[in-house]
């Protein structure tokens, strides 16, 4: 196999990886939404001691479950960053993706800050950064 071929199938299997990193970050943020829709309902009835102690513990369990989430996505896109950086093949993408683990890092705090709306606006900012990774891959 020539060197024009490796470099061609690296590039593919590195855009593979960037297409379903965007996959997974949009149905995380799809389900997000709809958490934090419902974490922030039950803390206004924390806030106002209408809420039962069960609706309570489900909240943070989901909370809980949102974070760890965040940092399986970060960890995920620190991988990816560390392969494009290490593959002679993908180093001239790794600038535009250099950065997304941080981006991701970022919503991730804002989560344990209880700023879902914010986290999952961060992942968008990641996504929009992914794509532009995969445009740059297909010329």
């Amino acid at each position: 196999m020539g060197a024009q071929q490796r470099a061609s199938d690296a590039r593919n299997a590195g855009a593979t990886r960037v297409a379903d990193q965007i996959k997974t970050l949009t149905k995380f943020i799809y389900l997000l939404g709809g958490v934090a829709k419902g974490i922030e309902a039950v803390d206004e009835a924390a806030r106002r001691n209408e809420a039962s102690p069960a609706v309570l513990q489900q909240a943070q369990q989901n909370k809980n479950t949102v974070k760890t989430s965040l940092q399986n996505v970060r960890d995920g896109l620190d991988k990816l960053e560390i392969d494009f950086r290490n593959t002679p093949e993908l180093q001239p993408y790794y600038i535009k993706l250099a950065g997304v683990a941080a981006g991701a890092a970022d919503a991730e705090q804002q989560a344990a800050a209880n700023q879902f709306d914010r986290a999952g606006r961060s992942l968008l900012n990641v996504v929009n950064r992914l794509t532009d990774v995969l445009l740059a891959m297909r010329y």
